[in-house]
């Protein structure tokens, strides 16, 4: 069978990791599918391995990822996308899975490794990506995070590219204009990442939440009849009053639904609500934390 051929775009600000990203490409059963592996953005400490089919898009100057992926779509030439966050370590058979995923489904999700490196490196990971634990099943979803994203071309000549103008949240509300337009966004775990990300410290897990609830607030108001979205959210004030209840609810919902990741790891439930609360406040904030717009 004569597979689509396949372009794999990663997002990169000086990623400290990258050469480990993209040797773990490269060592992929299913690599001789890939055209171009294409890094958009920054490589100044000159980590990006020299391989033939690699290459680096430099942008001279720092952009978003939302940008730095819509370039790597102007880029990429293949029928399959695929999106790779630069701090996301593709696992033994990633490639080949997203692919055989994408035989059936236009979107694809992969899993993300719920473990990490040290107690907020590890929170952070449990907290953030719990609806897409490798340990899951393969189910439908309604939106899904570009850190490990395959799409087929024909979705987004539909859909269109990401929006720009946020800086966070940019997937998720990509992935629900998919759905919008008849593209069921799909989780397939076995297309396994490692997220080894630089969130090491409380501030830093704090901060990163904390815009994430800015800007989700904002998403799942404009498409709130596509997303979950409380009525309280309409209201700043009140989300701030309720922040507290809010993010209680919230991990009791996380420990109840995966709580056989989290019974192994039953000292991080503490971070898991800080990193809610961190959510909430952020949603209620008039600018995005941590900016000054």
């Amino acid at each position: 069978m004569n597979m689509p051929s396949v372009d794999i775009i990663i997002p990169s600000l000086n990623s400290p990791v990258i050469d480990r990203v993209i040797d773990a490409i490269i060592r992929q059963e299913a690599f001789h599918h890939v055209l171009r592996v294409f890094v958009i953005g920054k490589d100044d400490a000159g980590l990006l391995p020299d391989y033939p089919n690699v290459q680096l898009v430099d942008t001279k100057i720092p952009v978003p990822p939302g940008t730095a992926r819509n370039l790597g779509i102007a880029y990429s030439s293949a029928e399959w996308l695929i999106f790779l966050d630069s701090d996301c370590i593709p696992q033994p058979n990633w490639l080949s899975e997203h692919m055989q995923a994408l035989q059936t489904h236009a979107v694809v999700g992969g899993g993300v490794v719920p473990t990490g490196e040290g107690y907020w490196h590890r929170s952070y990971n449990l907290s953030n990506f719990h609806e897409v634990f490798s340990t899951g099943r393969p189910a439908t979803r309604p939106l899904l995070p570009t850190l490990n994203l395959a799409v087929k071309r024909t979705v987004i000549e539909q859909v269109g590219l990401l929006n720009e103008r946020l800086r966070r949240g940019q997937d998720m509300e990509w992935t629900t204009r998919m759905r919008r337009a008849g593209f069921q966004p799909y989780f397939w775990p076995a297309a396994t990442v490692y997220h080894d990300h630089n969130r090491r410290d409380l501030a830093a897990v704090w901060r990163d939440c904390a815009r994430s609830g800015y800007y989700s607030r904002q998403i799942r108001l404009a498409q709130a009849d596509m997303l979950t979205a409380p009525h309280f959210l309409r209201y700043r004030s009140a989300t701030l009053l309720l922040a507290p209840l809010l993010a209680l609810v919230t991990t009791a919902r996380i420990l109840l639904k995966e709580w056989r990741v989290f019974g192994r790891n039953l000292t991080t439930i503490p971070a898991i609500y800080l990193t809610k609360l961190a959510w909430a406040w952020g949603a209620s904030r008039p600018t995005a934390p941590g900016t000054n717009r």
